[in-house]
């Protein structure tokens, strides 16, 4: 024990609780301070701390509660009362948070103190390795360079004691599935931001290696990186729909952007997809549709010449005994002709407007060479193997699939794949899909993948940040994006070599809107990527870092493995009681806080920092493109005034 534990007594241990402790101050002042030897301590502030010795370490106890109770003196006037607080009996209700042993904090306790021990305020010393106020760089050699290395990134200043900043383990935090949660408006596009602006403005030994893929479903991110000042940080930006470029957004911002960002036209290759996702494209339903769809993407791999021709020779048979339209049957044999590449079939004797042979004779000759290429034993069922296809003449493959089911005596088949069709062909025509068909041909994987991450010649590291947006698209496509990119990352770094020495943090922002708990909210499994990386993906280096604004709408799955918490003000009531379920260990206090949280303050816990604590959020300089809207400059003006805002009073406009 330290030899001035007894000096710094401020009371004793009356009640014991598994949850919470009771004590009773013994100096009775009505202004809760007391004079140390380096300084004057308050010991009563809620969120405070307080610390009580036990055998060879201290308990670390947070305050939730200060009361009094009145000694038995009769009131005497107004005067009197004041005066007689003085003598009523105080109480502080504190929380046991950990423990501080051989001067190394660790959260939680598992020994209790005994009735009536000695409670003492806590001293900066303490607090201080409270807190892991040490160096946040260490130094390192590479090769012939000398430089250092953040071991913790500076995110904000603790509300309670403004004298501390508040630090995260890098490797506790980007090393792991983390979530920012928090009302719209409360700030979590902010921190994100702050966040990485610090990380990426260290000089020397810059964050070179790191690989943040922003789903940017708000359009928010290119103005927060676009001032990034540091030559070692590449930023690669995305737009899916028209192209834009450094010179669209300098007519947007009141600043030079900085020439480190990159811009290019995000393109999917369709055959990138795999079935799941394509299920999802389609919304395709599992028990008809997909079995469909999925023979219809076999269909367009290349297949071995017996597989291929048993496959159309049946769907021939099946039209020419069960279409009732002479034309129509003609014409659509001809076509599976064509697919089937049969070069021993004719149809030339057949008479398209009556239905008849000429002779009669070919009609037999033509079902005897037809059948003659149905060999069900010796056929293996095409599998879809992401190989290159036009994308057009998929509704063909889907109507051969059709046709193939209706030939093994599945009359209703067509009936139930209707909406599958129909949405191919919608989906065909529609723009904001242009970017899976477009200019896609002769994509390679491995490139395409190299480029998403930043990566040129062989393994050496370019772009940092990759900025997807996807504010212009509507959630079925966002959904898809993300399904596509993440599964693909994924199975990209379970082969790199050495196995998790290639980091990519995922930043998944609106993470509700494509991580849905409802699993009625989508079709196939395609969504299921983030689940199985929230499981799976440490052990290969990929890390998921989402940002909602309604938790109880995420996938449970998914805030299970998060380790790391930053909440800004949660008022719904679904939202706190899911953030209840899913962090038992925190208190019930300190989750109360979060309705009443401040703009641009949060509450962090987890394993990237010591204890749970609220902070102010370091300033975004920029910030993101999320301002609230001006009510007051946009309605309260002449008449006369255009309703639209122009560039030029946007910029300079800032009353």
């Amino acid at each position: 024990m330290i030899r001035d534990d007894k000096q710094r007594v401020i009371g004793k241990l009356i009640s014991i609780n598994s949850d919470k402790f009771t004590v009773e101050l013994l100096n009775q002042s009505i202004n809760f301070t007391v004079n140390g030897f380096d300084d004057i301590y308050q010991y009563a502030q809620i969120n405070g701390y307080v610390i009580l010795p036990y055998q060879d370490f201290y308990i670390v106890a947070e305050i939730f509660g200060v009361r009094e109770k009145d000694a038995d003196s009769k009131w005497r006037g107004e005067k009197e009362q004041i005066l007689s607080k003085s003598h009523s009996v105080k109480y502080l209700d504190i929380i046991p948070i950990g423990t501080i042993t051989d001067k190394k904090f660790k959260y939680g306790v598992s020994i209790f103190p005994t009735l009536y021990s000695d409670v003492l305020y806590i001293k900066k010393e303490e607090l201080d390795i409270v807190f892991e106020v040490q160096n946040d760089e260490r130094s390192v050699q590479i090769q012939n360079e000398h430089g250092t290395r953040l071991k913790f990134l500076d995110i904000g200043l603790s509300t309670i004691f403004p004298d501390y900043n508040v630090q995260i383990d890098i490797n506790s935090f980007f090393g792991a599935h983390s979530a920012i949660l928090g009302n719209t408006g409360s700030g979590k596009s902010c921190t994100i931001t702050s966040m990485m602006q610090s990380l990426l403005s260290k000089s020397e030994f810059s964050a070179v290696g790191a690989s943040f893929i922003f789903f940017d479903v708000n359009g928010e991110y290119h103005k927060a990186f676009s001032k990034v000042d540091n030559e070692d940080i590449q930023i690669k930006y995305y737009s899916i729909d028209d192209l834009k470029t450094k010179e669209h957004f300098d007519n947007l911002y009141d600043f030079d952007i900085n020439g480190n960002i990159h811009y290019q036209k995000f393109k999917l290759p369709h055959w990138f997809l795999n079935i799941d996702e394509w299920a999802l494209l389609l919304q395709a339903s599992e028990k008809t549709q997909l079995p469909i769809l999925r023979s219809a993407l076999g269909f367009s791999q290349n297949m071995d010449d017996i597989s291929r021709k048993h496959i159309y020779a049946s769907n021939i048979m099946h039209v020419y005994e069960n279409w009732e339209s002479a034309v129509a049957k003609r014409q659509r044999i001809l076509a599976l002709v064509r697919q089937g590449r049969f070069a021993d079939i004719n149809i030339n004797g057949y008479s398209g407007r009556f239905g008849n042979w000429e002779p009669v004779a070919q009609e037999e000759i033509f079902k005897q060479s037809v059948n003659a290429h149905i060999k069900p034993d010796e056929f293996n069922f095409p599998k879809f193997n992401n190989e290159e296809f036009d994308f057009i003449l998929l509704d063909e493959f889907i109507e051969d699939a059709i046709l193939y089911e209706e030939y093994h005596g599945n009359k209703q088949i067509r009936d139930y794949c209707s909406n599958l069709i129909t949405r191919f062909k919608n989906l065909r025509e529609r723009d904001e899909f242009s970017f899976l068909n477009t200019d896609t041909a002769g994509f390679e994987k491995e490139t395409f993948l190299n480029d998403i991450l930043g990566i040129s010649e062989g393994t050496s590291k370019q772009t940092q940040i990759t900025i997807i947006d996807l504010n212009s698209i509507e959630d079925e496509i966002v959904e898809v994006v993300s399904c596509v990119l993440s599964r693909m990352i994924f199975e990209k770094l379970k082969k790199i070599n050495p196995r998790n020495s290639f980091p990519v943090n995922l930043v998944l922002e609106e993470a509700h809107r494509y991580i849905s708990h409802d699993a009625g909210s989508s079709f196939g499994n395609a969504n299921k990527i983030f689940e199985r990386i929230a499981k799976e993906g440490r052990k290969y280096g990929l890390f998921l870092l989402a940002s909602s604004q309604r938790p109880s709408e995420l996938s449970r799955t998914v805030l299970s493995q998060c380790s790391n918490f930053i909440i800004h003000r949660i008022q719904n009531p679904e939202d706190l009681a899911q953030i209840r379920q899913m962090t038992p260990h925190i208190s019930s206090s300190i989750l109360s806080r979060l309705p009443s949280i401040p703009r641009q303050h949060a509450l962090v816990f987890g394993h990237a920092v010591q204890i749970p604590t609220l902070f102010k959020v370091n300033e975004a300089n920029p910030t993101p493109h999320s301002s609230d809207n001006d009510i007051v400059k946009n309605w309260f003006k002449p008449k006369d005034i255009p309703n639209l805002v122009s560039v030029n009073e946007e910029k300079n406009d800032s009353n």
